[in-house]
């Protein structure tokens, strides 16, 4: 009786462990399980690709102690606006033909050992595993979501990759979103006529070089620009010949600055010009491009010789200067380039007050 007892409790001891043990698992998995909807979540309410690499690819390195995360994503399906081509060495825009020549088939890779993925990126330096998962969107490879581990043991194809196919998908999904947003956002603050920035687009250049002064110390320049007598063309030419000219006037421009330098409308046949680390020497040489500019499309449009140019140029900082504000920046250029219709038109007027063409 006491030895069949004994089996009795030896058999509900085990049943115990392997329920405890059972149990463990769950709650292993409920974490898991939530551990993957905050890493989902993160990818999805993420407002750029700066914070992408900043919180959810830290996530999923933190909730599911995975020592690299890296997204890979095909530069020319989505060109985003960025510094660099590798964000915090957690995001890198490269060939999209890289997607190609790796997935042979468009499934998850994983395994032991090392995986470069692409030569000039060790990304997986003193990893011993890997599990690397396309990202897909309509039939085709734009990215991959790339796991290293320093386990050999970590990664085991075939094994638990559910999640990575589901996550995978709602990057695409993430991308996908961002991109579209900026370049809504991007349309929002281009002229549509003539192509380049609107004013909308002013406030928004002005807000970013005055936190780059206030920062830095950066200096910029800022001027405003009216064509004199533009009604003549509409009045002589009809709309649409105004329409060329500005399209070609603000095309000019673009092409003759500089690549860091900001041209657009600010409304009407009014542009404006914001020069970063600009000096008192180089707003001179910009007043005579400008001018230079409207001669060569009188003559190359054929429009009436009364057809010029005037304008308020501003240094930042300067004494003309009181505040720093984008408003009151706008306000002082605005009040020279009226003083300059009020003397006779033609003439770009810039720091305190000097005529400059």
């Amino acid at each position: 009786m006491s030895k069949k007892l004994n089996e009795i409790l030896k058999e509900n001891h085990d049943l115990k462990k392997e329920l405890e043990g059972i149990l463990e698992l769950i709650k292993e998995n409920e974490v898991k399980q939530k551990g993957f909807k905050v890493v989902e979540y993160a990818f999805l309410l993420s407002e750029s690709i700066d914070e992408i690499a900043k919180k959810p690819l830290k996530y999923l390195e933190e909730i599911f102690e995975i020592d690299k995360a890296a997204l890979f994503i095909d530069r020319e399906a989505f060109p985003f606006e960025r510094e660099s081509d590798i964000i915090d060495e957690k995001v890198y825009f490269v060939e999209g033909k890289i997607f190609k020549y790796f997935f042979l088939e468009k499934k998850v890779y994983a395994g032991v050992g090392r995986v470069n993925f692409i030569s000039e990126y060790d990304v997986c330096k003193e990893m011993n595993s890997y599990l690397i998962s396309p990202i897909i969107e309509n039939g085709k490879i734009i990215g991959s979501l790339n796991l290293y581990s320093a386990n050999p043991k970590r990664f085991i194809e075939r094994r638990g990759t559910d999640f990575i196919k589901d996550l995978s998908f709602k990057i695409a999904v993430s991308l996908r979103k961002l991109f579209d947003a900026e370049r809504l956002s991007k349309q929002m603050l281009i002229d549509f006529l003539t192509g380049s920035y609107n004013k909308l687009a002013l406030y928004d250049f002005l807000e970013r070089f005055v936190n780059m002064y206030e920062r830095y110390g950066k200096s910029f320049a800022f001027g405003i620009f009216d064509i004199d007598n533009f009604k003549e063309i509409n009045d002589t030419k009809g709309h649409l010949a105004g329409d060329d000219f500005l399209k070609s006037f603000a095309k000019i421009l673009r092409e003759t600055f500089r690549k860091a330098d900001i041209v657009g409308r600010f409304g009407g046949d009014e542009f404006y010009l914001i020069l970063p680390e600009a000096n008192n020497l180089m707003t001179q040489g910009v007043a005579k491009k400008i001018k230079d500019i409207v001669a060569r499309l009188r003559v190359e449009l054929a429009l009436p010789e009364t057809l010029d140019i005037t304008g308020g140029i501003v240094l930042v900082p300067s004494e003309e200067i009181s505040e720093i504000k984008p408003e009151y920046i706008i306000k002082v250029a605005d009040e020279k380039l009226y003083k300059g219709k009020n003397t006779g038109n033609g003439k770009i007027i810039g720091v305190n007050d000097d005529i400059l063409s």
